[in-house]
């Protein structure tokens, strides 16, 4: 069966509503990486208070399966258009949008018994069809947890990398186009989201001034990293998906973000130039409490 939708999450990741505020304004995200961004945004999400954001404001990471590895910019805009679509629309299409052999084995009846939310008999219980769902992609829980915590001022955004060797500028500058005409906000780090980290710990402005040409080219230089990468992981000591954020990263947001803006931070600019833009999400979630 074929990958109809993408958004997706893990059950143990999600939180518990009743542990928390009910935030009045999300940032949703689209990440071009899986691992590494999601943690350092959930970070963010767990922590908002301790950095000046108030917990009515929150930034949501949109979730997809551990083995949808696609990350080029179209990609991530793909996610974050399901999204917008999930949540314009009241219900899904699901019986235009399932392959019939899916309607055939459980029959339409079963199917709208299971996906009424008011609904608790065995339709509600039956873990093959709830499996069935999943290998089409179909996150049932997860669809209705975004549906349930959309508010109307809501904005979106992508986060990605400049990653010269398999973003073109083409698609980047595509991309940064189509993000202004949909009013989305686009995140870009040049050259990877691992720049962003170094400034976390370095004053890159300085310790790397005769280096410059290095980062921006970040090429590989063991199987497992690129320049920068290789660089984070040698002063910080962690691997991706271990980041550690409060240990790691919590204490220096204000330190990234300052050294941040002594780069280029300007969506064109950055497809040419090294810098981050990330800095500016979090600042934009500190005002929001004003509003």
């Amino acid at each position: 069966m074929e990958n109809k939708y993408r958004l997706s999450s893990n059950a143990f990741n999600r939180e518990d509503d009743n542990d928390k505020i009910s935030p009045k304004k999300i940032y949703y995200i689209s990440v071009e990486g899986n691992v590494t961004e999601k943690e350092y945004f959930n970070g963010i999400s767990i922590n908002r208070q301790k950095i000046g954001i108030d917990a009515i404001i929150d930034v949501h990471v949109l979730g997809r399966r551990r083995n949808d590895t696609r990350c080029m910019p179209s990609d991530v805009l793909e996610l974050l258009e399901e999204y917008v679509e999930l949540r314009d629309n009241e219900e899904d299409n699901f019986f235009e949008n399932v392959p019939e052999e899916i309607i055939k084995k459980w029959g339409k009846e079963f199917i709208k018994e299971f996906l009424d939310e008011n609904e608790s008999g065995k339709a509600q219980n039956n873990e093959e069809f709830r499996t069935d769902l999943l290998k089409l992609g179909y996150d049932i829980s997860y669809r209705k947890y975004l549906r349930d915590h959309a508010n109307h001022n809501d904005e979106f955004g992508i986060v990605i990398d400049r990653d010269q060797y398999t973003h073109s500028e083409f698609n980047m500058l595509n991309c940064i186009d189509y993000c202004k005409k949909k009013n989305y906000s686009c995140y870009i780090s040049n050259p990877c989201f691992e720049f962003w980290l170094l400034l976390h710990h370095v004053d890159v402005k300085n310790k790397y001034a005769n280096q410059m040409n290095l980062i921006l080219e970040n090429k590989k230089i063991s199987n497992k990293h690129t320049f920068v990468s290789n660089e984070i992981s040698r002063i910080v000591h962690h691997a991706k998906g271990h980041i550690l954020f409060e240990k790691n990263y919590l204490p220096f947001i204000d330190d990234a973000i300052n050294r941040a803006k002594e780069f280029e931070s300007d969506e064109i600019g950055l497809v040419d130039n090294v810098g981050s833009n990330i800095w500016k999400l979090i600042e934009k979630m500190r005002k929001s409490n004003k509003e």
